[in-house]
């Protein structure tokens, strides 16, 4: 039997096996793609600070009794929370149901030059909740105090607790507040 030698040469190694070493070197890559990406229900350092600042921006409209940003903290917490959040704040008087009712709570706020201040204990974001449709939860915690010329307003600072559930705009894919419960402070 003859054997005969051929000459190899690189062109034609790659023509036979090209396509078998692109195929190796596509699965090592996707596996290590694969071992090294971050878990899903994990969420960046990033987006924890923005539902943190988003939080803290929210309460402070929320809990804002002071005559001078009265209004216009009002008016940003309709872009803040989700429309069955401002349904529900208004049926609890958290809100004010109507726009006169909105104009008497600024005007009495202005003849009692009344004005409050916010420090912030604590502002704990979780991770999102398959439970609840993929929402973080969001536990802030401090004090309020407030004073007023009139001096009608508790003279000690007053403790709060909010639980905000967070999401995303499906249209400006900013936070929005889908659901909210006061804890008890403690």
């Amino acid at each position: 039997m003859y054997w005969r030698v051929r000459k190899v040469t690189p062109e034609m190694l790659f023509k036979q096996y090209g396509v078998h070493v692109f195929l190796v070197i596509s699965l090592f890559l996707n596996l290590i793609l694969f071992v090294t990406r971050p878990k899903k229900e994990t969420m960046t350092q990033e987006i924890q600070t923005n539902f943190k600042d988003f939080a803290k921006d929210v309460t402070t409209h929320l809990l804002d009794t002071s005559y001078i940003t009265y209004l216009d903290s009002t008016r940003e917490l309709h872009s803040e929370l989700g429309p069955n959040v401002i349904t529900k704040m208004k049926r609890s008087g958290l809100l004010p149901r109507t726009d006169q009712e909105y104009k008497a709570i600024n005007l009495e706020l202005q003849k009692s030059r009344q004005v409050c201040t916010l420090k912030f204990d604590r502002i704990e974001v979780g991770e999102p909740d398959p439970k609840r449709n993929m929402l973080v939860p969001v536990q802030v915690a401090g004090v309020i105090a407030i004073h007023s010329s009139k001096e009608t307003s508790p003279s000690q600072p007053q403790p709060f607790s909010i639980q905000y559930w967070v999401g995303l705009n499906s249209k400006t894919k900013k936070p929005i507040v889908a659901d909210f419960a006061e804890q008890p402070s403690g």
